[in-house]
């Protein structure tokens, strides 16, 4: 069956600027818009296979043979979702158990969906279980991550978050997060009881056992805007002082900068944090929480 990769209306006409690059017509657009219209009509003609370079390029999942545009998010909404990955990835590289992925990793699910979750808490056993796949033969998770996190947006119906949550529990998630931006509230639903949610409010403790023993973060803290540093290393920055502070410091302030500022340190700055003294790591921990730019906080490091 022949079938032409052509794209949905947008009515924002907020398109991202690899539609343009990847080739896709203008015309004759015919995508759903959501996963529920996608269910709602009978199986379409894309697949992993003639579908890989969108899905590959482009903020799009699959779902009964169509392609669903993912929902567009905004400053606050992609700053939690950050929040979120950075303070599971700390500790789960930590800990050993593996990684806190950010958006689109592919997951084919066993029906031949393509679903890509905000966030995944992953362990390296089944992130190891990722195959090459399709014309191009990408490596891609066959299931789901352990835990997946979707960002809630305004527009989202209740029904169609159901019927995502039933696809994640499907195919080998066991915990998702339902995080609701506006109403800064998550919801905590678990494979052995999926319609029943825990709910964590600004004022609460929120934990990811069985995965990473000793993980706890305030939900206000989760939804800050300017999360500190403390807040996002947790209880990685309180094993690693104990474990001698110097050394924590010297390893633990390119993390936080990377987080804090978005990008890696130079060789030759790794070199003067080297040179450090303790007092003066303390001080450079402070400034990454003040310093409006990574530029402005390296120009604190002792020469």
């Amino acid at each position: 069956m022949a079938v032409t990769l052509t794209g949905p209306v947008r009515t924002d006409d907020r398109r991202p600027a690899g539609l343009v690059r990847s080739g896709l017509a203008r015309e004759g657009r015919d995508w759903p818009t959501d996963i529920l219209e996608a269910y709602g009509r009978s199986v379409g003609p894309y697949t992993i296979d003639n579908a890989e370079m969108i899905l590959d390029g482009e903020a799009v999942e699959l779902y009964n043979g169509w392609l669903v545009w993912q929902e567009m998010t905004d400053f606050f909404e992609r700053t939690v979702a950050g929040n979120i990955q950075a303070m599971l990835d700390l500790s789960a590289r930590k800990a050993g158990f593996g990684a806190g992925l950010p958006d689109q990793m592919e997951c084919l699910l066993s029906n031949g969906d393509v679903i890509k979750p905000d966030i995944a808490l992953i362990s390296w056993k089944r992130a190891a279980t990722a195959q090459p796949t399709g014309p191009s033969q990408r490596l891609i998770l066959h299931g789901c991550p352990e835990l997946v996190v979707e960002t809630r947006s305004p527009s989202n119906r209740r029904a169609q978050e159901r019927r995502k949550r039933e696809l994640y529990f499907n195919n080998r998630a066991e915990v998702v997060w339902d995080v609701d931006m506006r109403g800064k509230r998550i919801y905590v639903y678990r494979v052995q009881n999926p319609l029943q949610a825990e709910v964590y409010e600004l004022g609460d403790v929120i934990r990811v056992e069985p995965y990473l023993p000793g993980w706890q973060r305030r939900v206000a803290d989760i939804f800050s805007a300017q999360a500190s540093a403390e807040a996002v290393a947790g209880e990685v920055a309180a094993a690693w002082i104990a474990e001698g502070r110097v050394e924590t410091l010297r390893s633990l302030l390119p993390t936080l900068a990377r987080y804090r500022f978005g990008a890696e340190l130079a060789p030759a700055v790794l070199a003067r944090l080297n040179a450090c003294a303790e007092a003066q790591l303390l001080h450079l921990q402070t400034r990454i929480e003040s310093a409006a730019t990574l530029d402005e906080w390296i120009a604190a490091i002792p020469r």
